[in-house]
This record gives C-alpha cells, structure tokens and sequence, in this order.
C-alpha cells in the first residue's frame, strides 16, 4: 500500500511539472501574440503619423513618438482602409467620375450629393461618385462608416488620419483609385463635399474635355500671383524654410473646390506623385506642383462660372434657373441645405 501511495504520488507530481509546462508554452504564446499585434499597431500608428498634422488636437489624439518622417505622400506605398473596386466596373463606359473631399462626420453631405447625383438625371451621361476618407480614432465612428459603405458601396478610406493638413493624402488617394480602377470613365471631376455642380451645364459647355488631352478645367490662379501665407495664424500657413524666398506660388494652379479633369492626365498626375515631395497645401500640390512635372498640361480657365460665395451660388440658381452659368458653386449645407432646393 505504501509503494502504491509512493507511484501514485511520484505521476501526480509527473503531471503537475506537464501541467505546469503547457500553462507556460501557452503563456509565452500568448505573450509573443500580444508582442506581435503591439507591434504592427506601433508600426501602423508611426505609419499614420508620418504626414499628421501636428497641431495641438492632433498630438492630443496621437501621442505616440514619430519614429521617421516621409517627404512623399503616404498613400503611394500603403493599402486602403476601405476600398470599394466596383463602384465603375458596373457599367462599360461612365461619363464622369467625380471624386469627392469630405470629413467623416459629414453624413448628411454625402447623402445630399448622391441624391443629386443620381445618374438618371442626365441620362445618357452615367455619373459615378466615390467618397474620399481618412482615419478616425473613434472606433464608433468607424464602425458607423463601415455600415455607410457596406450600404452605399461608394467609400474609399486610406491609412492616414482624418485631418485638414492631410487633404493632399487624400487627393493623391484619389488619383491612385481612379488609375486602378475607374480608367473606363471619360472624365474626372474633383469636388468639396459642400460644392453644387451643375452638370446639365457641364455636359453642355465642358463636353470637349472627354476628347482633349492633359487638360484641367478649373478656376486658373496663375503662376507668381497666388501669395504663399507665411503668417503663422494663416489658415494655409506655410513655413519660411519651405520654397523658401518665395513670395508667390511659382507655378500655374487651381482652386481645388471644383476641378475637372481630362482622364489621361490622370495616371500621369499619380506617378508625378512619386517624385513629388509632399507639400501639405493640396490644391497647389495636386494641381501645381504635379501639372509642373508633366508636359503640355493646360489648366483651362472657367474662373468665371465658379462661385466661392454660397449667396451668390444659391441667387444665380434661384433667378435664372438652368440659364444660370455656373457650373459649380458652394453652399451652405450646414446651416440650410440649399444643395438641395438648388437642386
């Protein structure tokens, strides 16, 4: 009896050191998964961070050290958030695809223009709209941009925070979707999610843009005209080492609240992005530092049918109906949808 009670000590002690053994594999299993996942986070984080604005909102958001800097838009090497491929693979052919700017917030925008941009309007033309977005920190809210795009499938959101000093990652974000998966569309229209555009008019007046080549049809700001803000308030404040002595912007731009774009000039913009040094003011980014890279763009002026004054965009409308000139226009979608009784 006493040798039984020995064994049978002896394997109870056998099956605690295995027991023992397989809670510690388990545990540093665990630990190294943990590791892992920590780790692609840090690196995803300091990913994002790399173009961030750094004002004081953003560093309160993300306190993370910035482990290296890029001096190219971050788009060009990473992946999308959300992408939705499909949304001109529907059809053969779509007239015009219009990318457009806006904040992750703004629900009832977005809602707006796919009402007005309903493609049986202007039947035969076929309009296809993608929605550009940024990161958010709130996962409510991305979750609930998660539901929009499972619903609409018109959403296409990149790694990089959801800010104002990243508009040029969201630009260039859009000119590499397009170039992978909208070259079936004649023309590219890029619009602020708070412009109205006229596009009985456009179909009218900008119909040669579907046969031209390296064309923008914008508001033109020539080149040494357009002051570059070095006041440190300036809302696009930019710093004395950058063109530095320079007092204007050296190259022919446009105002990025409506553009037109013929589609070849496209893909060109794209690869001009990955030689082009990031420059957080994304109008004369997209549309002055790229154009600047390719020959034989022209930047065509229709200064006078854009209107920068929802007054003036909602009067014109309301008085002379479709004999209004404008083409695009703001409104004031916050406090009154005027987009809509324009409409």
């Amino acid at each position: 009896m006493l040798k039984n009670l020995k064994h049978k000590t002896l394997m109870l002690g056998v099956n605690m050191v295995c027991i023992t053994g397989f809670l510690l594999t388990l545990m540093n299993t665990q630990a190294n998964q943990s590791y892992s996942e920590t780790r692609k986070d840090r690196t995803l984080l300091s990913l994002t961070k790399r173009t961030i604005n750094k004002s004081k909102s953003t560093q309160l958001a993300y306190t993370r050290n910035i482990l290296m800097e890029t001096s190219y838009p971050i788009v060009l090497t990473q992946p999308y958030k959300i992408n939705n491929e499909a949304i001109c693979r529907r059809v053969p052919k779509i007239t015009c695809i219009v990318m457009v700017h806006t904040s992750l917030n703004h629900f009832e925008r977005r809602r707006n223009i796919r009402k007005t941009f309903n493609s049986t309007y202007y039947s035969p033309n076929i309009i296809r709209v993608v929605f550009l977005l940024g990161l958010t920190n709130n996962s409510t809210l991305q979750t609930i941009i998660e539901y929009e795009s499972l619903v609409h499938q018109d959403i296409v959101q990149g790694y990089f925070m959801d800010t104002y000093h990243n508009l040029t990652n969201k630009g260039v974000m859009g000119l590499k979707w397009i170039t992978e998966h909208c070259r079936n569309a004649k023309f590219v229209a890029k619009i602020d999610d708070d412009v109205f555009i006229n596009f009985y008019k456009i179909f009218e007046s900008l119909e040669f843009i579907k046969e031209v080549k390296k064309y923008l049809a914008c508001n033109r700001l020539e080149a040494d005209t357009n002051p570059i803000e070095r006041g440190i308030n300036d809302k696009w404040y930019v710093h004395s080492d950058v063109f530095k002595g320079f007092n204007f912007y050296p190259y022919t731009s446009c105002s990025g609240l409506a553009v037109f774009i013929s589609i070849d000039l496209v893909p060109l913009l794209y690869k001009a992005a990955l030689i082009s040094p990031f420059f957080w003011v994304d109008d004369f980014y997209l549309f002055g530092i790229l154009p600047a890279k390719i020959h034989g763009v022209v930047h065509y002026e229709i200064n006078a049918h854009i209107s920068f004054n929802h007054r003036r965009t909602f009067n014109c409308f309301s008085k002379y109906g479709d004999k209004c000139k404008l083409l695009a226009g703001i409104t004031d979608t916050d406090i009154n949808p005027t987009k809509i009784r324009i409409w």
